[in-house]
């Protein structure tokens, strides 16, 4: 029950919704939230709308994808997709004068991509939390490299990790490029599901 304390959206956390099948096995980050006219939300990657999808709660999608608590505003009938310039939900009809640039749901993009983060190094990622079984709560950052895992205590072996190239893990979790950006050796940031940010503490 303790998740229902910190839950943010005004829909109810065992709601039935709908993920596209690329985003579910990780081949496709989830960059577009929309909820049809009867309320049910609907998560996809950048070629969501044509593509098959399964049924799941919406609490596991919020555990497996954080940065879709945010979302405690998004009504019926309105649709959302992640902008990777301003690292955040932009609404997907928001410019009615046309001459604006229309939020559209899109992979990362390497032209917004930061000069300080190398899209090739390798993370070491606990498997539990890459698939969405656990949530992801914390980055380590330790002089044999960046770490990311599940609740508990910071100790894994190496067989509960698997390496991911940092642009892969900012495609399964876009909540995290800023994080990593800030990462500092010998630090960790530990997920606020409250403040919905990231908070830096002192690795012992």
């Amino acid at each position: 029950m303790e998740q229902n304390t910190e839950w943010k959206l005004n829909t109810p956390p065992e709601a039935e919704v709908l993920v596209d099948t690329d985003v579910l096995s990780l081949r496709a980050p989830l960059v577009r939230v929309h909820r049809d006219d009867s309320g049910t939300w609907s998560f996809s990657g950048p070629e969501g709308e044509t593509r098959p999808t399964k049924r799941t709660m919406l609490s596991a999608v919020v555990g497996a994808w954080p940065h879709v608590a945010a979302l405690s505003d998004l009504d019926v009938g309105a649709g959302v997709v992640w902008s990777w310039a301003k690292h955040g939900w932009a609404g997907e009809f928001e410019c009615r004068c046309g001459n604006c640039d229309q939020p559209v749901a899109a992979d990362l993009d390497r032209r917004t991509w930061p000069p300080d983060l190398h899209p090739n190094t390798l993370i070491s990622v606990e498997k539990t939390t890459l698939s969405g079984q656990v949530p992801l709560t914390d980055i380590l950052s330790t002089p044999g490299g960046i770490a990311f895992l599940g609740p508990g205590d910071h100790r894994r072996t190496s067989e509960l990790m698997t390496p991911v190239a940092v642009a892969n893990v900012i495609r399964r979790w876009p909540h995290t490029m800023q994080a990593l950006r800030a990462a500092k050796e010998g630090r960790g940031l530990g997920w606020n599901p409250h403040g919905m940010n990231w908070h830096e503490y002192v690795l012992a």
